[in-house]
């Protein structure tokens, strides 16, 4: 065989075979996992004929709902007094949802939405952490985020003429802020709050660290924390400035993709809807003949 004199040379390839030199790839990192909620497994129908008192409180729930309209007063069950097994039953039944919300005061309250959009388990503990009372509620949103959301509320002032070192754009979003809050307290007195909330999205303005560290010194930050989960993170607080919002959603590898001011009662996205509620009254009643 004639040798023609091209030598062969073996190159390897694949990842890591090239000296990549100061030319590295950032790749985004690939979501990890999902926040979720799993659906309740139910009890077999033999252990519920046992507990009659969940059986009764199903039954509360499913008139309730029935008859529940968005904006109608807020429906309670107790649940303090129930025996543990039907209390065990109920939260086997039940289970939790997707939205979860905590409430800072003179007593922590911790509200968990079941399953069922719409329908809100709420706990009481003191400050030792013993659990005091513990209810059902069938609203929209509990009573409880409408009468805490801005119970430390505190006037919006600034002195614009001593900004701190950093600060450019915060002030005039402030003074908007200023002017939508007294529009609200406005409307709210006459009790004509409208359901379109006055939005300013943080993140489409050229806001340094600074901005935002005294913005938030500002506003404050109010008692009511609420935390949506799914496909990533929707995370509401309460500020001490009446009527807004701090509303910031995530996505699955909890990066800040949308971070959003709102002057309104209650941000819809909190809010379990119409449909919502109909539809957790289907289920209880598919939940309750086959336990039935």
């Amino acid at each position: 065989m004639q040798n023609n004199g091209i030598p062969v040379v073996n190159v390897p390839i694949g990842p890591g075979s090239q000296d990549e030199g100061d030319m590295v790839l950032d790749y985004m990192k690939m979501p990890s996992e999902m926040a979720s909620y799993d659906l309740p497994i139910l009890p077999e129908a033999e252990i519920v004929a046992e507990c009659p008192q969940a059986l009764a409180v199903l039954e509360i729930l499913q008139e309730n709902l029935d008859r529940y309209r968005v904006g109608d007063t807020a429906q309670t069950i107790p649940l303090v007094a129930l025996a543990e097994h039907d209390l065990d039953i109920i939260n086997q039944i039940l289970g939790e949802g997707e939205v979860s919300i905590a409430i800072v005061g003179p007593r922590v309250i911790k509200v968990q939405e079941t399953v069922l959009a719409g329908v809100w388990r709420i706990r009481a503990f003191d400050a030792s952490g013993t659990l005091i009372d513990d209810a059902m509620e069938i609203a929209d949103i509990p009573t409880l985020v409408k009468t805490h959301a801005f119970s430390t509320q505190r006037p919006l002032v600034f002195d614009a003429g001593a900004l701190p070192e950093g600060v450019l754009n915060a002030p005039s979003v402030l003074v908007e802020i200023q002017e939508a809050s007294h529009r609200y307290k406005e409307a709210a007195a006459v009790g004509q709050v409208s359901d379109i909330a006055h939005v300013i999205n943080l993140s489409l303005l050229p806001f340094s660290p600074q901005d935002h560290g005294f913005l938030t010194e500002i506003t404050g930050t109010g008692p009511v924390t609420m935390l949506s989960r799914g496909y990533g993170n929707c995370r509401i607080t309460s500020t001490q400035t009446e009527g807004l919002w701090r509303v910031q959603y995530f996505n699955s590898t909890d990066q800040l993709i949308l971070d959003t001011l709102e002057v309104t009662d209650i941000p819809l996205v909190a809010c379990a809807a119409q449909e919502d509620l109909d539809d957790s009254a289907e289920r209880l009643k598919e939940i309750r003949e086959v336990l039935v």
